[in-house]
């Protein structure tokens, strides 16, 4: 039987011993009905995964007998997806399986064409239901890590960021003059951009063009965004890995 498998943030684990917040220790005993004494698994989202022993006292649950456990992680590029918003349940289904791929950090992004807008005063709450999405993707599939959600920002502020210029960066649009798997093989932090189902604006490509994106294609066909994005993130890991 496969280990139940939780997420401890690294302050909450101290000399062997991890302590579980109030919602995880309701979760463990009256949805999985798990007693003192049963095996669980439980990773940090910063590397370190562990086995441990569930052990009760009163209304707090703690796992002991914690003994580090090596899992297989991915290589040492970092993998940088900035998608822009679109309809909010496909959007979180894109972070999801984007998890599960391998991508290090999210930066949504506000386009010309797009469509779906996060209001100021609801950021917060978003973000934070972004940030759970990752954190129980991470889980299911066994991550050691769990990648960063930023807030979304405007995408011509990332397109005209120095901030990303060591990293290898990638702008996929059907008017890329090459494809994005004979790009090259990226090295270090590859940071790629995808845009929301109208496309780019214009002015948004030739920003891209003149502060050294690599504007690519994917290959023929149309995509919708989710799908284009998670495509092109397999083609990615990939070459990454390969």
């Amino acid at each position: 039987m496969t280990r139940r498998r939780f997420f401890i943030p690294p302050d909450r684990i101290r000399d062997g011993i991890a302590i579980l917040t109030a919602d995880q220790a309701h979760h463990l005993r009256a949805v999985l009905r798990l007693r003192t004494g049963d095996a669980v698994e439980l990773f940090d989202g910063e590397g370190r995964a562990y086995t441990g022993e569930v052990e009760c006292h009163g209304g707090e649950i703690r796992i002991t007998a914690l003994d580090r456990i090596s899992l297989p992680e991915k290589g040492d590029a970092c993998l940088i997806l900035a998608p822009a918003l679109i309809r909010l349940e496909r959007f979180e289904w894109l972070l999801e399986k984007g998890t599960e791929l391998g991508i290090d950090r999210f930066l949504p992004l506000e386009t010309h064409f797009t469509s779906v807008r996060v209001p100021p005063a609801g950021r917060r709450r978003r973000l934070e239901r972004w940030q759970r999405i990752v954190r129980e993707a991470s889980k299911q599939c066994r991550r050691l890590t769990v990648p960063g959600v930023c807030a979304p920002q405007p995408a011509m502020d990332l397109l005209t960021s120095r901030d990303y210029v060591d990293c290898a960066r990638f702008l996929l649009d059907l008017s890329g003059p090459e494809r994005l798997s004979t790009a090259g093989a990226p090295r270090g932090t590859v940071l790629l951009c995808i845009g929301p189902e109208g496309g780019w604006h214009g002015s948004e490509v030739e920003a891209a063009r003149g502060n050294g994106w690599k504007v690519v294609r994917l290959g023929p066909g149309i995509l919708r965004a989710e799908t284009a994005g998670l495509a092109a993130v397999a083609v990615l890991r990939f070459i990454l890995d390969e």
